[in-house]
């Protein structure tokens, strides 16, 4: 018994330690001490142009999220889950799309939108959290109307929920997920 409550004790600890985290080193700095947190912020930020997209990042609050109500009938309703449950659902979503393709679906996040610096296109989506805020998935989104950047969208990081259907689209050679027809609570 002890042998058993020692290996699962083992690969609790296992399963801990590669959680999803940051593989940031400890590499010295020009005073010889380790990085700073804003250090490696600093360093992200200047990292950045690399990825074809310009973030945009608003406040940020520790306070407790309160999503907006949005009468949306979906098929595969997010806002019932727990925040760990729906970052992976989002990511089961990610990577067998073929699952959910034309289903309805309902989801709080964050608002935030996304600029291609290649073609000026812009994209619009609900980020997603886990339960630690450690890690983030975007569901992007297509509001179903005529809708302007910024003047129909709230401010980034705002509490928004959204309800639209499944959908992939290609551009180029790659293949994304989103949401069209949405409707969106702010």
């Amino acid at each position: 018994m002890k042998r058993l409550l020692s290996i699962v004790l083992i690969l609790v600890l296992a399963v801990s330690l590669t959680a999803c985290g940051s593989s940031v080193s400890t590499e010295k700095t020009n005073g010889g001490g380790q990085k700073s947190v804003s250090d490696v912020l600093n360093q992200s930020s200047e990292d950045q142009p690399t990825t074809g997209f310009n973030f945009v990042y608003g406040d940020s609050s520790d306070n407790e999220v309160v999503y907006p109500e949005l009468d949306y009938d979906a098929e595969c309703d997010l806002t019932k889950l727990g925040s760990t449950m729906v970052y992976s659902e989002v990511s089961n979503m990610m990577t067998t799309p073929e699952n959910y393709l034309g289903k309805t679906v309902k989801a709080s996040g964050l608002f935030d939108v996304y600029t291609d610096v290649n073609t000026g296109n812009l994209y619009y989506a609900c980020i997603i959290k886990d339960a630690t805020a450690c890690c983030a998935n975007g569901l992007e989104f297509v509001l179903d109307g005529d809708y302007s950047y910024p003047d129909d969208y709230p401010q980034v990081n705002t509490p928004i929920t959204i309800g639209g259907v499944f959908e992939t689209y290609s551009e180029g050679e790659a293949t994304y997920c989103r949401l069209k027809n949405a409707k969106m609570s702010v």
